[in-house]
């Protein structure tokens, strides 16, 4: 009896031993993940790799089968990936400084090249950190900061794109879209833009001023002349009315302004012309 116990002992442990090799000697691959087999640390095959479109896969998703405690699984994701990088200082072609939000969306295109390369699929975002900054710095400090602030840039992302995807080309990583997000001025520029707004605005409104007062004068000196043409024309056609009309401005300004009440005296003889206007001659 205790002998047959033993038995079906390891009859069960060996069945469970084999159910254990068989479980790790099988992966199941998804829809959306790409999987490297390496052995013994080299790349071996790839399941469910993406191509591009019209070509036809060498393997889809499903069951794989491996050598157990040999063979090895990496796995990365077959669609459309994203990295986003963020406040990276730029210098602008007209002097300012802005902080700059980008958007990398990316696919990995050679998973073996990319497992030779970086190991797995956790490095892609750390090297586009480490290759984008100066990649953003040397072709927006071309162009000036209102021109960046635009949608595309100016066409600096389309530019930035195309360099970022040619480095990561290497590690097997497609880079299928590149947007300059938010493009801010830091603490320090914003002051000193809104001081040069202020200048602006302040110069604007002098120079308004100015323009304004230069028209007014330019105004009242034709319409002195005009009035001048008038009376020198009204002169020549009733030299009478003319003399009433000069007496009775000249007492107006010597007399008539109430702030100069008692400014001025005039001594004349009572059988002055001037006074003819006044004694009703």
């Amino acid at each position: 009896m205790t002998r047959t116990m033993h038995r079906a002992r390891a009859g069960l442990f060996a069945l469970a031993a084999l159910a254990l090799l068989a479980a790790s000697s099988v992966v199941i691959v998804g829809e959306g993940d790409q999987a490297v087999i390496t052995r013994f640390g080299a790349p071996l095959s790839v399941v469910n790799r993406f191509h591009p479109e019209g070509a036809v896969p060498a393997s889809g998703a499903g069951a794989v089968f491996k050598l157990p405690f040999v063979d090895r699984v990496i796995w990365l994701a077959r669609g459309l990936q994203g990295y986003s990088l963020g406040d990276q200082k730029v210098h602008t072609a007209d002097a300012q400084v802005l902080l700059v939000d980008t958007d990398v969306t990316y696919r990995i295109i050679d998973p073996v090249r990319l497992v030779s390369s970086l190991g797995n699929a956790d490095k892609i975002g750390p090297q586009i950190a480490a290759i984008l900054p100066s990649l953003l710095e040397e072709e927006l400090s071309q162009r000036p900061a209102g021109t960046i602030a635009q949608p595309g840039s100016g066409g600096s992302a389309k530019q930035i794109l195309s360099a970022l995807d040619g480095k990561l080309r290497a590690y097997g990583v497609q880079v299928v879209d590149l947007r300059i997000g938010r493009v801010v001025l830091p603490e320090g520029g914003q002051k000193l833009a809104f001081g040069r707004m202020d200048d602006r605005h302040n110069t604007q409104a002098w120079n308004i001023a100015d323009g304004g007062a230069q028209e007014a004068n330019q105004i009242v000196a034709e319409a002195d002349a005009t009035a001048a043409g008038i009376l020198q024309k009204s002169a020549s056609q009733d030299p009478e009315f003319y003399d009433y009309f000069s007496a009775m401005r000249s007492y107006g300004a010597n007399f008539g302004d109430p702030a100069r009440k008692g400014a001025a005296t005039i001594v004349i003889p009572p059988d002055s012309d001037y006074l003819k206007h006044f004694n009703g001659k």
